[in-house]
């Protein structure tokens, strides 16, 4: 199975995406407190389905020869070649929690490309293909389901959790995003185009960080430290959506940073939302995303997006947000210009 550029696209603003579905055990594992002493039955029950945004994924491949992993995280299964690129393989089902599963010859691997990053997850196989609304999909609780971005029900009534990959290496590497590189003199040199005296808090401009991944979250606060400025934190857009609302009731002067792949609501949804409502302003709005090329670029754009970022690219993050504060500070009473 290979991505190709039309897989994964969906109507602009259509708040709907394409699936991967697949499973990471052979059977149901059993739950030892539920599971009686002679009931046989959990081993018989379909093992349960997991799901990644097609967008994210390059191909699927059968398992190929692995060389070792020299490191000290179980879930490394060593380093295989793939047209001549050196790839780590993650044992998905290990990564989750699963650490007895054994790694079967009929396994596959899911290997995804975004932030510029190729990473093959081994699952126990992928099944098919869905398209799916996002408003179809649930958020989940992250201090309960670490490693799951969100949940729903299929047409079966079973339940379908959907990965977060980003999470996942951030784990796996110790906490800290594969991706983030470390501050730059660059970086850290950037004015605030904001005083940092002299100003109270409800003066200052809000930035809105949108995304339903907590440690993408916890990056872009890190960076927006650097600003004089009010962070607030939603984890989907029809959350970020009321809370623009809020703002726009407060005349508070805003931008949003906001996530494509979320639940309820998507980036592209949200941004042609607040981009058809004539009460709001022209707020400046990026999309902030782990998806890559430019396909996913001219969609931001079209969708009304001012900008399309690179997730925890973090010298982008810095000048398009100086940027879009600056445009802020320029414009004086923008609610005094809403029609």
């Amino acid at each position: 199975m290979t991505n190709n550029n039309n897989l994964g696209l969906v109507p602009l603003g259509s708040n709907l995406f394409e699936l991967i579905e697949f499973t990471l055990t052979r059977k149901q594992p059993p739950n030892p407190l539920l599971e009686s002493d002679n009931d046989s039955s959990a081993s018989l029950v379909e093992p349960t389905l997991f799901g990644v945004n097609v967008a994210k994924v390059r191909e699927v491949i059968r398992l190929p020869a692995l060389e070792p992993s020299f490191g000290k995280r179980p879930e490394v299964l060593g380093v295989f070649q793939l047209r001549g690129r050196p790839i780590p393989a993650i044992h998905l089902a290990c990564a989750l929690g699963f650490s007895k599963e054994p790694v079967s010859q009929s396994a596959q691997v899911l290997v995804t490309e975004f932030s510029g990053r190729l990473t093959g997850f081994v699952v126990a196989g992928a099944r098919r293909i869905r398209r799916v609304s996002w408003d179809e999909v649930i958020p989940s609780q992250k201090d309960i389901f670490g490693g799951i971005t969100g949940m729903m029900l299929d047409e079966k009534k079973r339940f379908v959790f959907i990965i977060d990959f980003e999470k996942i290496l951030a784990d796996i590497e110790g906490g800290q995003s594969p991706m983030l590189p470390q501050p730059t003199l660059h970086a850290m040199a950037i004015a605030s185009p904001f005083p940092t005296t002299g100003t109270t808090g409800s003066e200052l401009p809000v930035v809105l960080v949108v995304d339903d991944s907590s440690t993408a979250r916890k990056a872009l606060i890190e960076i927006l430290r650097h600003f004089s400025c009010e962070i607030l934190e939603c984890s989907d857009g029809e959350q970020a959506w009321q809370e623009c609302i809020r703002l726009r009731e407060q005349k508070k002067s805003f931008m949003v940073i906001s996530d494509v792949e979320m639940p309820r609501l998507d980036g592209y949804s949200f941004v042609r939302r607040i981009r058809t409502d004539s009460s709001f302003p022209e707020i400046p709005f990026l999309l902030h995303s782990s998806l890559g090329g430019d396909s996913n670029k001219e969609r931001a754009l079209a969708a009304g997006a001012d900008a399309f970022i690179g997730k925890f690219n973090r010298n982008d993050i810095n000048l398009a947000v100086e940027t879009c504060l600056s445009v802020l500070s320029g414009r004086g009473d923008i609610w005094n210009k809403v029609s």
